[in-house]
């Protein structure tokens, strides 16, 4: 592979990792903001129906960016699964009680193998 389509492919593929990357801090906003209460009715009660609402929709997001690197069966395949399935995991329970420490490790340890996948996608320097 020459040069040019060296960069291309890690262009698009660090793009596919960020835009994972990305929808899973989403799902973990939705979490976080879940858990502190913030969903609320007009008149002040919790809004469960927002807060799943939200949860679907970060979810969807956070799974179909997922199926996209699933697809290509290569990189940090199995480090975005464990982070799908830790993100997932923070919503059990009506979102209650997450856990915020294997969600944690999960998404350092898709970060770490992300950024070894990639640096050796990029052609050595002469």
């Amino acid at each position: 592979m020459d040069d040019t389509a060296a960069v291309t492919l890690y262009l698009a593929r660090r793009d596919t990792y960020a835009a994972f990357l990305n929808a899973v801090d989403d799902e973990l906003r939705v979490a976080w903001h879940r858990c502190d209460g913030r969903y609320k009715t007009s008149d002040g009660r919790p809004d469960e129906a927002a807060a799943v609402e939200d949860v679907d929709r970060a979810y969807l997001k956070s799974r179909a960016a997922f199926n996209v690197i699933d697809l290509e069966a290569v990189g940090p395949v199995k480090e975005a699964r464990v982070l799908v399935e830790r993100a997932a995991a923070l919503h059990k329970g009506g979102g209650t009680e997450p856990n915020w420490v294997d969600f944690k490790k999960a998404r350092e340890a898709f970060v770490a193998a992300t950024g070894r996948y990639l640096k050796g996608l990029l052609p050595e320097a002469d």
